[in-house]
């Protein structure tokens, strides 16, 4: 499967608007309404975990036949992260930009392409 940058940009702000509200995890069902696909949204969670972007809970579940996971909250790369994506006009100026490469970057790159675009904003750039 093919990672999608604009889900996993989704996925963090839902993580921080409601990983801190009762019941204070979000599982695969939580993020249906993205992608219906339950595999897909296992698969950005995990990406998600290797980036350190999020903790969970440990202990292995499943919802249907996929891993499942209890998603406590974003860590400070995932804020990081997060803050140079959240802007909608930056977020898009940097998909933009990275279109000039083929849409494939790591998210290192997409945060710095993001970070110059805030910085342009900032007028420091």
């Amino acid at each position: 499967m093919k990672r999608d940058l604009d889900l996993i940009r989704r996925m963090l702000l839902r993580i921080e608007e409601k990983a801190d509200v009762p019941p204070n995890t979000l599982e695969v069902k939580d993020f249906l309404d993205m992608n219906s696909n339950p595999h897909y949204i296992s698969l950005h969670i995990q990406l998600l975990l290797d980036a350190g972007f999020i903790e969970v809970m440990s202990g292995a579940s499943f919802y249907e036949d996929v891993k499942d996971f209890d998603i406590t909250r974003l860590t400070f790369a995932g804020y990081e992260y997060l803050d140079t994506v959240r802007n909608s006009y930056i977020w898009e100026r940097t998909k933009e930009r990275l279109a000039n490469v083929g849409g494939a970057a790591a998210l290192e790159v997409v945060k710095a392409v993001a970070e110059g675009f805030v910085k342009i904003q900032l007028g420091i750039g």
